[in-house]
């Protein structure tokens, strides 16, 4: 979990993108971008998130922001089963995974487009993390995309899994 400055052009202002992402898979769990987050916009935003995914076994890794170490959140989390981790003060490297993406959507994302209002940067902020969890491939996942390493975590019945994803599904010869 991080939070991102988004710079919009035509407010000639910044705003913030909260980003949740899943370590093991990559995957964006969920995103939201505001004037101003505060704790409450992390309870709801996790709230949310709890409402599509497991809990079990979850840990979020975030840094040492007013927002993350709010007692309301701590609280919050512990009582959802979730392990909270912090990163060491000025060690952006703990948080790496999440840390890569946002240089990832700088670069592909924020250097090419001038945004005219955070309605407009949000359009382009979803389109790219729907792009990013279900097309693009990574090497450290051995060329799968984000989507399909999260199903396959979470859903780990492979005849399941390759019903799903395949055009063809044969039978083996022995059953």
């Amino acid at each position: 979990m991080d939070i991102k400055y988004v710079h919009i052009h035509g407010w000639n202002r910044n705003v913030y993108l909260l980003t949740v992402m899943d370590i093991y898979s990559r995957k964006v769990l969920i995103h939201m971008c505001r004037q101003s987050i505060k704790k409450g916009d992390v309870l709801v935003m996790l709230s949310l998130m709890l409402l599509e995914y497991k809990t079990e076994g979850m840990r979020i890794r975030n840094d040492n922001s007013s927002q993350f170490i709010a007692t309301a959140v701590r609280q919050f989390l512990k009582e959802k089963g979730i392990k909270q981790e912090f990163s060491h003060v000025a060690t952006p490297e703990d948080n790496a995974y999440i840390e890569a993406l946002h240089s990832n959507l700088q670069r592909e994302v924020m250097e090419r487009f001038e945004f005219d209002s955070i309605y407009h940067a949000q359009m382009i902020i979803n389109r790219y993390y729907q792009w990013y969890n279900e097309k693009r491939r990574h090497g450290s996942l051995k060329g799968k995309t984000p989507n399909a390493v999260y199903q396959q975590y979470f859903n780990p019945n492979p005849f399941e899994y390759l019903k799903n994803n395949s055009t063809t599904f044969e039978k083996p010869s022995s059953l």
